[in-house]
């Protein structure tokens, strides 16, 4: 008789690790290939060679996997923010923090199709995906400035998301015509100079 080798310490932890980033791999394929609305998580399990089931033990829905698959690229922004001088206003913390970790392809270009339009409230799904990243950004700014009032770090987050989107819309029809690092640069570049205005007042910016 055989005797069986218990598992090994970690490989449990190996395989889920693999399955995870499996899902949210097949999902940025998919979502790439057809557009983030029309992917559901049967295509996702069959892109992944997984169940439904096993989906569903890892992610709630879509856009939870969307959360995951940009989730390194905001933590390594958060924290650059939240490690910014204490004295500094909120608005000056984020833009160096985006000097220092500017967005990147895997938030800005690898979840739909090139040059797409950006439709974040026209459907539901990306309505969801929009408020993971907002209520994460409030989280971020309720330990940097505080929550005695919460409206504080919820209007705050709201300008930010404002600002994003602005920039989006008016950026995602030029990234036809460009590779994907000037795009990329182009939009953090735009990005940057929005806040210079919210930082100025909207007064013209002198350079």
């Amino acid at each position: 008789m055989t005797a069986v080798l218990p598992e090994q310490p970690g490989r449990r932890e190996r395989n889920k690790a693999r399955t995870r980033e499996a899902i949210v791999a097949a999902t940025r394929a998919l979502a790439r290939e057809r557009g983030l609305e029309q992917v559901t998580v049967a295509q996702i399990a069959d892109r992944a060679e997984i169940s439904r089931r096993t989906f569903f033990n890892y992610f709630g829905g879509v856009d939870e996997v969307v959360a995951a698959g940009t989730a390194t690229t905001l933590q390594a922004l958060g924290d650059a923010f939240l490690a910014r001088p204490a004295t500094e206003d909120p608005l000056a913390a984020v833009a160096a923090a985006l000097r220092e970790h500017p967005l990147d392809r895997e938030l800005l270009l690898d979840w739909r199709p090139a040059g797409q339009l950006p439709e974040h409230r026209l459907h539901p799904l990306h309505h969801q995906v929009w408020r993971h990243h907002e209520e994460w950004l409030v989280q971020l700014l309720a330990r940097r400035v505080g929550d005695a009032d919460p409206l504080r770090p919820r209007t705050l987050a709201a300008a930010l998301m404002a600002f994003f989107e602005v920039v989006e819309r008016a950026w995602a029809p030029r990234t036809v015509d460009l590779d994907a690092d000037e795009a990329v640069a182009v939009f953090n570049a735009d990005l940057l100079r929005a806040l210079d205005h919210a930082r100025s007042g909207w007064r013209p910016l002198t350079r």
